[in-house]
Parts: structure tokens; sequence; C-alpha cells
């Protein structure tokens, strides 16, 4: 990753940060066509996943932010910073995930999931977007460690990802990160590979 790129990536607002080299790490090794980050917030997962210059980014959200933020619609930020760093890999795309996964077509390589907290909305999201993933292909969800990091009871992630009966991890660092792929070797790989 091009150096100016990182530090300009690393004053994004973010709860994503120590995640930043995972994401070029796997971008590398997977060669992915095809990355969706569901939920980009101010955009720091989706240009990580952008950085390496592999593939093409597709960054969903409504860009409508949360009750607890002062700005409530990012969008011209995320975009601004996409123009600013110069991404031609990214495309934005502002709308429900619910309402874009109905008109969806292209597989997905890498899906991160990192929309709405609630057990259902992450079960919802899991349902209907990893019939997109290819078979050797990951799912990230983000935060699967936060109801202890933050305290907040509504983080629910750790409960579906718990359900999950596919090979699978979990990075501790920066509210958890969960991995999941039907690819055996390649959870084995990350977790030879990084201090989880």
């Amino acid at each position: 990753m091009d150096d100016n790129i990182e530090q300009v990536i690393f004053t994004i607002p973010t709860a994503w940060t120590e995640h930043i080299h995972f994401a070029k790490w796997i971008v590398e090794k997977k060669q992915p066509k095809v990355i969706v980050d569901l939920g980009v917030d101010y955009g720091y997962s989706t240009f990580c996943f952008a950085s390496p210059g592999i593939g093409h980014v597709y960054g969903i959200d409504n860009f409508e932010g949360y009750e607890w933020y002062a700005i409530k619609d990012t969008f011209e930020y995320v975009n601004d910073k996409r123009k600013e760093l110069d991404f031609k890999n990214i495309t934005l795309i502002r709308g429900y995930f619910d309402d874009i996964v109905k008109d969806w077509e292209l597989p997905i390589d890498i899906l991160h999931i990192d929309g709405d907290h609630s057990y259902e909305s992450v079960k919802n999201d899991y349902e209907k977007w990893s019939k997109f993933v290819k078979d050797d292909g990951v799912i990230l969800f983000h935060d699967t460690l936060a109801h202890i990091t933050t305290q907040n009871s509504n983080f629910e992630v750790h409960k579906f990802f718990e359900e999950i009966d596919l090979p699978k991890l979990n990075f501790s660092c920066s509210h958890g990160l969960g991995v999941v792929s039907k690819n055996k070797k390649l959870i084995e790989e990350i977790s030879k590979t990084f201090d989880i």
C-alpha cells in the first residue's frame, strides 16, 4: 500500500483501524474480482479493500449515519475521499442492502458485513448476500466483539457469527472481525499468519 494512501486512510474515523493490514493481505491472497462492503460509514474499510488495486470494491450503504453521530449523511465525505485517493476501483452504491440485493448478479469473492448490528439484521444480510459468495470466497463480520468492547447489548453480531457452521476464526482487535470461508486451508493460513 502506498504510504500516502495509508496516511490519508488513517485520518478517516473508524472502529476498523487494526484490520487494515489483514484487508490488504486477504485481497492480495484472494486476487478478487468483486469485493462487496456492506456498510461504508466513513469509507475506511472500503478504502482498505481497494488500496491494493486488485478487483473492484462495491461500497453499499444508505449513508444516513447513526443517531449517535454528528454527521448524518456521509456520502459526500466518502466520495470526496475516494476522489482524493484516486480510487478508480470503487463504486459507491447508495441504498438499502435489501433493495440492492434484489438486482445483484455478480459473484462475490470477499463480502464484508458491517451494517446494522442486531442479530436479525446480521442474519438477514448473511442469508441474502452469502448466496452470491463463491465457494472459495470469504465473508467478514465486523464488530464480533463489540458487545464486550463497547458494553452495548444492541451489538449482536457475535450471536449470529457463533451459529455459522463453517471454518472460521475471530480477530480480537478493533471490536472483532469474524472470518468465515468454506476453504478450511485459508482459515488455517490466516490463523498462522496473524496474531488472532
